[in-house]
């Protein structure tokens, strides 16, 4: 549990437990790369909300500029990272301004909301493909299998190799991501230099790679509040290269507007080697086609090839994990000296404690996974009967939530051994309290609800006792 904010001090102590269905963190936003013929320099770009750790970092170039161009990253930080658009030696170094978007995940193999998988990695290699060069593949292998062929979104992190000074001039050596046989347990991976021979491989680039099952279609609430839809997609063998068109695919269902979208190259089936560029983008579908370097040739030409995408409705830092804001509070409800005004908590006043609990995540936990544990010191005696609160002996009160939490109070269990064992039946006496309990363990029935648009879920559980 993430016990994010405390008010003051209790007299009552207690921790939760809330088994989650996954823990990540994923970040999609719009960028607008600098022209580097006005601006010669790299694009910086602060995350939406830091990162526990430096993420993945994936962008997708665009058509604008006619000269051959991807996107190269460095610099990856919990807080940011810089981009570039850069080109090959046949052509000048500087580009124009390219606006596109980029995602960012933590590692890991994860699960959204939906069950949907996202498996995020990354490795080094010196292996590259070049037509005239090399022909070197590494093998993938996935922890556990997809169930259908997934789409894969890929991006070198590093800068590792780079001998030149883009934007001022080229990039040499000039290098993408290729990718070809995946298959629902692995995929094939390398540099991909198409037919660019400026420059030498010496040292291990990283490659950040995002796995994700295809065509799910889901909606969330992101940490700010904004409901996001997001979409996946693997495209049938339908792109053709820069002098061929532009070549349009279906999300799996509509957005309301045109959404943020990254791609990346599926296969090589052509042997001279390229990678995607962004040609179009509507709210129902993303244009991508197959660029070439015009290092050997001057033809863009290229047979059909397929991509990845995911694509989301509009930027959104999620943290899909259970995040529980936790508040504890006691009032002091009555005293046997002061009747009615200003009780104190002295011997023989009821006191009622409140823990306020809201779940400001994108996740939910399990359900019936959530409890609480609240430790009876020696000073208290708390109420074990409904004498004390109407709905007692524990209240669970949601009046004040945005929204239904989605829990109710399910068992109830003492223990008078500081919580070793909860078998304890306890005794009450006339008024409702019993001393020798010494801590109470309610288990929340339901699943708690994930952050809404209205806010998050939260409810208050209230317990009394008796100053001994």
């Amino acid at each position: 549990m993430n016990a994010s904010r405390k008010r003051r001090a209790c007299l009552i102590l207690a921790w939760f437990a809330a088994t989650p269905a996954a823990a990540f963190e994923m970040e999609m936003g719009a960028v607008t790369l600098n022209d580097t013929f006005t601006v010669p320099s790299w694009t910086s770009v602060t995350f939406l909300d830091p990162f526990d750790a430096p993420p993945l970092v994936f962008a997708l170039p665009t058509n604008d500029g006619s000269d051959p161009s991807t996107i190269r990253i460095r610099n990856v930080t919990s807080t940011g990272f810089e981009l570039l658009q850069v080109e090959p030696s046949a052509n000048d170094g500087p580009h124009v301004a390219m606006p596109t978007a980029y995602l960012a995940i933590e590692r890991g193999d994860h699960l959204l909301p939906d069950g949907s998988r996202l498996l995020a990695f990354e490795y080094s290699t010196t292996s590259f493909v070049n037509r005239f060069l090399s022909t070197t593949w590494d093998t993938r292998t996935f922890p556990s299998t997809f169930f259908a062929t997934p789409a894969v979104i890929a991006g070198i992190q590093t800068m590792n190799n780079e001998s030149g000074t883009p934007p001022s001039t080229t990039s040499s050596p000039f290098m993408d991501v290729g990718i070809r046989n995946v298959t629902t347990g692995s995929l094939q991976v390398t540099l991909e230099r198409a037919e660019s021979t400026a420059g030498t491989v010496s040292s291990p680039e990283r490659i950040g790679l995002l796995v994700a099952d295809s065509g799910f279609s889901l909606t969330f609430v992101d940490r700010f509040g904004n409901s996001i839809d997001l979409q996946s997609l693997a495209t049938p063998t339908n792109i053709q290269g820069w002098d061929n068109g532009c070549f349009v695919n279906a999300y799996p269902s509509a957005f309301a507007s045109p959404p943020l979208a990254v791609a990346s190259a599926n296969t090589r089936n052509g042997n001279n080697g390229g990678w995607v560029r962004r040609c179009s983008i509507s709210s129902s579908t993303l244009g991508l086609t197959f660029d070439e370097d015009i290092d050997n040739d001057s033809e863009r030409n290229h047979i059909g090839e397929s991509a990845g995408i995911i694509a989301a409705s509009r930027g959104f830092h999620a943290n899909f994990a259970v995040e529980l804001g936790v508040v504890k509070d006691v009032a002091t409800i009555s005293d046997p000296i002061n009747m009615g005004t200003d009780p104190k908590a002295i011997p023989s006043a009821i006191v009622n404690f409140t823990l306020s609990v809201e779940n400001v995540g994108s996740l939910s936990p399990d359900s019936d996974s959530l409890t609480v544990v609240e430790s009876v010191p020696d000073e208290l005696s708390l109420c074990v009967t409904s004498a004390c609160l109407a709905a007692g002996p524990v209240v669970l009160d949601a009046t004040g939530s945005p929204v239904p939490p989605g829990v109710t109070i399910g068992a109830i269990e003492y223990s008078d051994d500081g919580g070793a064992t909860w078998g304890y039946s306890p005794s009450p006496d006339a008024d409702g309290f019993d001393g020798s309990v010494d801590a109470v363990r309610i288990t929340l029935s339901g699943t708690l609800s994930s952050m809404s648009t209205s806010g998050p879920p939260s409810f208050d559980l209230v317990f009394a006792a008796r100053v001994n």
